[in-house]
């Protein structure tokens, strides 16, 4: 329960669930969001699962039989291919109990990733994953059901940070098919035009950011690049256009809602789930993969046309608000749940 996609969205549900009166109880490894969730009367049990081994799953199994005769849950719901994976030989002790799995990103390796589909409903946090899991996972459709991520509203209303030159930003953990040297082709393509920097937000392997780090240093951008492990909404206060160059298809696009909300004008591919939360030219604009020189032409659109983009930016925002909100995660889960019990 440390910062990450599906941690946050655990976290989120998991406060709201219970402000509104039903009892959360976790089973997960431990975290930086443990203490908040303890804080509001959430129930916590250790249970590391992140090491994948068969020690682990033999103890992860034995300790989560334990903690359902304890707990005696109405439902559970496990996410993650590894805990769906232990739970699904867990289940087989509990027959009669419903659960949920979750499908949160276009996993590689069917037969690994096949657990998240096993659950007597699935969710998918996007209808890109639901053609996703129907195809290559090959779960019912029947049992399928789509509950997009929720967003805190805590991204609304971010005062930005006034700056002489207009800040082009990415904000991804460091992997290779996020589209980093994408983003960095299209800023050496700008170069010439010094009213531009760009900001590169992320964490992970230090590998990669090295690997960033002196191609940028090769293509004497250090000066206009700069790489950081700030949180999201500092990012954003400065960051005035954000790019999601993913080349390989997002399961939803949290950064994508996130810039949105805090009325930030967003270029991101047109693959994956990207497209179902961008509508080129209404609310956002949306690019080819593997594309910087579309990049670097959506960039001098939105320059170029302030007013244009103002409306592009009010209508992404209340479009955020009215589909992607935590509140509206919750009760969609919640109506989820209804159904199975």
């Amino acid at each position: 329960m440390d910062f990450g996609g599906i941690e946050r969205g655990v976290r989120d549900f998991s406060l709201k669930a219970a402000e509104m009166g039903h009892n959360v109880v976790i089973a997960s490894g431990n975290g930086r969001f443990i203490g908040t969730l303890k804080e509001k009367g959430i129930k916590f049990y250790d249970v590391p699962m992140e090491k994948k081994s068969i020690s682990t799953f033999f103890k992860s199994f034995h300790r989560l039989s334990e903690i359902i005769v304890e707990e005696n849950p109405d439902i559970l719901h496990v996410q993650s291919r590894f805990p769906c994976w232990i739970m699904y030989h867990v289940m087989k002790n509990f027959p009669n109990r419903p659960w949920v799995t979750s499908i949160h990103s276009f996993n590689r390796f069917r037969f690994y990733s096949m657990s998240e589909g096993k659950g007597d409903l699935v969710i998918v946090v996007s209808k890109a994953l639901k053609k996703h899991a129907i195809e290559y996972l090959k779960v019912s459709e029947e049992k399928i059901r789509v509950v997009y991520n929720g967003i805190s509203t805590e991204f609304c209303g971010l005062k930005k940070k006034h700056k002489n030159v207009i800040c082009i930003g990415m904000i991804a953990r460091f992997s290779l098919y996020k589209g980093h040297y994408y983003f960095l082709q299209a800023m050496k393509l700008l170069k010439d035009n010094t009213s531009i920097n760009a900001l590169i937000v992320g964490s992970g392997s230090a590998s990669y950011r090295k690997k960033l780090e002196k191609w940028i240093s090769n293509n004497r951008l250090t000066e206009r690049i700069k790489i950081a492990n700030i949180d999201g909404k500092e990012a954003l206060k400065n960051i005035d256009i954000l790019v999601v160059p993913s080349f390989e298809p997002e399961g939803f696009g949290r950064t994508v809602v996130e810039a949105q909300m805090s009325m930030t004008p967003v270029i991101g591919t047109n693959i994956g789930a990207i497209p179902e939360l961008i509508e080129d030219g209404k609310t956002g604009f949306l690019v080819e993969p593997r594309n910087p020189h579309q990049i670097v032409e959506k960039i001098k659109y939105i320059i170029q046309h302030p007013t244009t983009t103002k409306e592009i930016v009010q209508t992404a925002y209340k479009n955020a608000l009215d589909n992607f909100t935590v509140e509206m995660m919750v009760q969609k889960t919640l109506q989820v749940y209804q159904e199975i019990l």
